[in-house]
């Protein structure tokens, strides 16, 4: 319990001075405040995937497995568009909720657990982790849609109604950039998605060879949300599409992978 209450320490230590850098100026000039930022942010990965490890090797619940794992992808995923995409910098202020909101869900479910439910054999099967993190790898794509088709929805509004903010202005990336960020990673977001219902297919045939008990409710919602993002994206090629209209299709699908990752496995462990 002592080494738990270090580690969880340090991870809200790490988070703090992640949520302090995330204001400083990052323009394209300022290398240094970039390479700061950049680098709290890997340090807040690191510290996150020993984290997991941590909970990997003790008794927890395995939805708590789960969120420290999507905790280290997303934190990744973060870190990489960042380095390679300048404008995405610009979110930086819009992440800082969600990276919080996943820590705090993960330090209730470990300090509510119930040591009589914990089950650790999913994560012992190697090719039922490489499904779980193509899900979770899925799930941290459809966020980043979400919160930049938010940022273009945000931006189209303020132009729309002619109110001039240059704070607001400066800390959202250009409509195009956003626009062009949002479908790049939903076709991403697809392909993961694809990947995690294949694999999810192949192990539940080799476990029980027959597709009776697959359709449950998760696979269901991933279906659907899969072709919901495969028949818009079809349609925005052929007839164009608005940006709130890939905004209310983005929030839709976020909202089913909630349902779909965490809705239910929440109610379950409650």
């Amino acid at each position: 319990m002592t080494d738990y209450f270090y580690i969880e320490t340090i991870t809200f230590i790490c988070f703090l001075i992640f949520f302090v850098t995330s204001f400083i100026n990052l323009d394209k000039n300022e290398f240094i405040n970039k390479f700061i930022y950049l680098s709290n942010l890997f340090l807040l990965g690191i510290i996150n995937s020993f984290y997991y490890l941590f909970t990997l090797n003790s008794e927890f619940l395995n939805l708590n497995l789960i969120t420290s794992l999507l905790l280290v992808i997303f934190l990744f995923t973060y870190f990489l568009i960042s380095i390679f995409y300048f404008e995405f910098l610009k979110l930086r202020l819009f992440f800082i909720p969600l990276f919080l909101i996943l820590i705090l869900f993960r330090f209730v479910i470990s300090i509510t657990s119930d040591s009589s439910s914990i089950t650790l054999d999913i994560f012992n099967d190697k090719f039922l982790l490489f499904h779980i993190f193509s899900s979770l790898l899925s799930y941290s794509m459809l966020t980043i849609c979400a919160v930049s088709s938010f940022c273009v929805i945000l931006k189209s509004r303020l132009i729309k109604n002619m109110k001039f903010n240059p704070v607001i202005f400066n800390i959202l990336p250009s409509l195009y950039a956003s626009e062009v960020l949002t479908l790049r990673v939903l076709y991403l977001s697809m392909l993961f998605l694809f990947t995690s219902i294949i694999s999810g297919l192949v192990f539940h045939l080799s476990e029980y060879e027959s597709l009776i008990r697959f359709f449950d409710y998760k696979v269901t919602l991933s279906i659907f949300c899969f072709f919901l993002i495969f028949i818009f994206l079809i349609y925005r090629s052929i007839k164009g599409c608005s940006s709130f209209t890939t905004f209310r299709l983005i929030l839709l699908s976020y909202l089913f992978i909630n349902f779909a990752y965490f809705g239910i496995k929440v109610y379950e462990t409650l």
